[in-house]
């Protein structure tokens, strides 16, 4: 088994990194973060790949920003597999530019191809296998396993080899240039603002089927929701689901009791948010003590 790369966590090692990569033409790139496991996501890991290399960086201990520089040049590709979201998470969290973009899944896409997962693309265009069993840990928690380690180094370790098969088939289609125009707006791309949306538990599956005591509590669910998710720092989802809050909206429990019985409601939601369902506290989404357990 292929041993798992360390993170580089300091400033020195870092610097070395970004010495070594500045005679590289070419740069796969990938990210991961943390959005199954944060309310705020962040880059938590940052994964970098030349031919013969795979290199982690780690932006929670060291700071990525001699990177920037890199990135920014436009004699330099970067490569990366379905790019919107790394580059939009780069520049939101570290203000990262980006001067030469080549996406694989874009070009899979502008050649008309019918799979366009990295898995898919590595077996079909390489005969090579990878795992995606790590893709939603928790990338914030260290240290990261082996497993973590060896799942995030494979995502750059083939890129170059598929980016060059899919470049070749480009220009022998005559689709070199769209897939460049398509480039070009993918590197400009820019983080979308997290606004929470009061009224959007209209827009749940089944809300139009609510009556109106029903809809109140289904709304007051949907804000304190979202209170005690930022409060928590967990993703709402995780505080209580989506299908959990329109039953509980629907079936309107008289008591705790019953609110426990209902499928998808944990201790927590009724800890916290039990009074305001049931109509026996003002305040709903209060948090005030709230605690993660």
């Amino acid at each position: 088994m292929t041993p798992a790369p360390d993170p580089i966590t300091d400033a020195g090692a870092l610097a070395g990194l970004v010495r070594q990569l500045e005679n590289e033409p070419t740069i796969a790139i990938d990210t991961e973060g943390n959005s199954f496991h944060a309310y705020a996501e962040r880059v938590c890991l940052l994964q970098i790949g030349v031919p013969g290399l795979e290199v982690l960086v780690d932006p929670l201990a060291v700071d990525v920003g001699p990177l920037g520089a890199l990135f920014a040049d436009p004699s330099r590709k970067l490569l990366f597999h379905g790019g919107d979201f790394d580059i939009r998470s780069l520049r939101r969290d570290f203000g990262f530019s980006f001067g030469r973009v080549f996406d694989t899944m874009v070009a899979a896409q502008v050649l008309g191809l019918a799979e366009l997962g990295l898995a898919s693309l590595l077996r079909a265009r390489l005969g090579v296998s990878i795992e995606k069993g790590e893709q939603r840990s928790d990338w914030g928690r260290r240290p990261l396993t082996d497993e973590q380690r060896r799942y995030a180094a494979a995502d750059v370790k083939h890129l170059p080899a598929l980016a060059s098969s899919l470049e070749a088939e480009l220009v022998a289609r005559g689709k070199r240039e769209e897939a460049e125009r398509r480039f070009e707006g993918l590197r400009k791309v820019v983080a979308r603002e997290r606004r929470f949306d009061v009224e959007g538990w209209r827009k749940l599956r089944e809300a139009r089927t609510l009556g109106p005591e029903q809809a109140e509590v289904l709304r007051k669910l949907w804000i304190g929701r979202e209170a005690l998710a930022k409060a928590l720092d967990r993703p709402p989802f995780k505080v209580v689901g989506e299908q959990a809050m329109v039953e509980i909206a629907r079936r309107r429990p008289r008591d705790l009791a019953e609110l426990r019985r209902i499928a998808g409601v944990s201790e927590l939601l009724v800890r916290k948010l039990g009074g305001a369902v049931i109509g026996t506290d003002e305040a709903a989404g209060s948090t005030e003590g709230t605690d993660p357990d």
